[in-house]
């Protein structure tokens, strides 16, 4: 509750009568997407192979990924000059829509369709569920919120592809994209009510940010579209046009000096896109190894894909521990730390996958390493950089954070279609191809240990550091 001056009392919480909708309604949105998310990776190898799309099998995390950050920066822009409202509520139609779209889908380009859309509506209720804390609760109230909001992934991280891999085995693959559909209603019954109080905010310094963005998301799909080409007259021609708008692109949206890698804050958005390529990317290949190398059934993939999820956590934890313990010393140094593990975690996958072994056991060890890695890199680069950045551009950093992710995804899954195509018009084995995708990763983990090295800045007496972020990939990816 608020005394007489507006301030909140200690007994008012984030499920007190005044914020309790809301507060489920916005758990329940992110518990959606987050399953989608999860739980869509483990059935869409056996989607892939009914509807012909193994050489395409990256695109349905490339065309995601790339409708996402579409989708992240149009529902925030939409909300700054009208509100939430009318975004959320289109948010959730255009992901309906891509699941509906994807489960009805005839063939892989038709799949690869409801994906885009699944990934614009997905990448419009992250943004506006971090946007409605911001703006709906108090500041006493909003670490709590957000911490309920990130914790909102952990079950379907750890149940998600275990369970929609159990649902296909007993029905089909595209059961998954509907099952959670008719929730959607009640995530927006829960929470339209409270957003309709929320004034627009005032105009920022930033601009109109879409335009670049679309260039962007042009650019890399020219560029990806290029690499999978095997026609110089057509592969040379994409990619330089796809480098000549992504590059000035990402100068004009990404912090000065990041392309070039610069110590601190720059260095930092540079770790954040290399560990997810190097996690989430390997991740978009993991089931369809485990079904194609390792012949193991959908549940089974799922189940294995849940290691990596445990080990996260556990990464997560220790992190944060750590950096409690040392008042956030240290935590370049269990950046470089995480990338060891994510480069001897996607060796192990590409010795199980790529040659004769063909070891489960390996595989599964080496994806529960990367998560490891994982779990000690990815809040902890975070928070890097949010304690680096200027006073009241915190939003402007986490927004490039995000960026640097989502992007490094949708390009690595595209790099991995391209290596997919390329080893299927020469006649290579599944694991051959899949396991030079993990190389590729282990590659992006070794890059990530140099640049972590320049996460390390010297601070002025009395500076401080960000308080850990809560541990999980609530920010994700993208």
């Amino acid at each position: 509750m608020r005394d007489e001056s507006g301030t909140t009392t200690p007994a008012e919480g984030v499920l007190s009568p005044r914020y309790r909708a809301l507060s489920f309604g916005l758990i329940t949105s992110v518990t959606l997407v987050a399953f989608l998310w999860l739980g869509v990776a483990t059935v869409l190898p056996r989607a892939a192979e009914e509807l012909g799309g193994v050489h395409l099998f990256g695109w349905a995390f490339t065309a995601f990924m790339l409708a996402n950050l579409f989708g992240t920066v149009a529902a925030g822009q939409g909300a700054d000059r009208g509100g939430p409202v009318r975004p959320y509520l289109q948010a959730f139609t255009v992901f309906v829509a891509g699941c509906v779209v994807a489960a009805l889908a005839g063939n892989w380009y038709v799949l690869l369709a409801g994906r885009a859309l699944q990934g614009l509506g997905v990448g419009g209720v992250l943004a506006l569920a971090y946007l409605i804390v911001g703006r709906a609760y108090p500041d006493a109230l909003r670490a709590r919120m957000l911490a309920l909001v990130a914790s909102a992934w952990t079950l379907p991280a750890l149940l998600g592809p275990a369970v929609a891999g159990a649902l296909a085995n007993a029905t089909d693959w595209r059961v998954v994209f509907l099952v959670l559909v008719p929730l959607v209603p009640v995530a927006a019954l829960l929470t339209l009510p409270a957003l309709r109080g929320l004034a627009p905010a005032e105009p920022g310094p930033g601009g109109n940010r879409l335009p670049l963005t679309l260039l962007l998301v042009l650019g890399v799909g020219a560029l990806l579209a290029g690499l999978e080409n095997r026609d110089p007259a057509v592969l040379v021609p994409l990619v330089v046009a796809g480098l000549a708008v992504t590059l000035p692109a990402l100068r004009k949206l990404l912090p000065a000096g990041t392309l070039t890698v610069r110590r601190g804050m720059p260095a930092g958005m540079v770790v954040r896109g290399l560990v997810s390529a190097a996690y989430y990317g390997g991740e978009s290949f993991f089931p369809l190894s485990m079904t194609r190398v390792m012949g193991l059934d959908t549940l089974g993939s799922g189940l294995a894909l849940s290691a990596g999820a445990l080990t996260w956590v556990t990464g997560a934890w220790l992190q944060a521990k750590l950096d409690t313990r040392g008042g956030g010393a240290g935590r370049h140094a269990r950046v470089v730390l995480g990338f060891v593990l994510l480069l001897a975690g996607d060796g192990m996958i590409a010795l199980a996958v790529g040659t004769s072994l063909e070891s489960v056991a390996l595989a599964v060890g080496g994806w529960a390493v990367a998560g490891l890695g994982m779990g000690l890199v990815y809040p902890a680069v975070t928070t890097i950089v949010l304690s680096l950045a200027p006073k009241g551009q915190e939003g402007a950093a986490s927004s490039g954070l995000q960026l640097c992710e989502t992007l490094s995804v949708a390009v690595m899954t595209g790099v991995g279609t391209a290596v997919t195509a390329y080893g299927s018009s020469h006649g290579w084995g599944d694991g051959r191809g899949l396991g030079l995708i993990y190389l590729i990763a282990a590659a992006c983990a070794v890059l990530g240990v140099a640049a972590g090295l320049r996460t390390a800045v010297r601070r002025n007496t009395g500076a401080t550091e960000a308080a850990p972020e809560p541990a999980s990939r609530a920010e994700h990816p993208a």
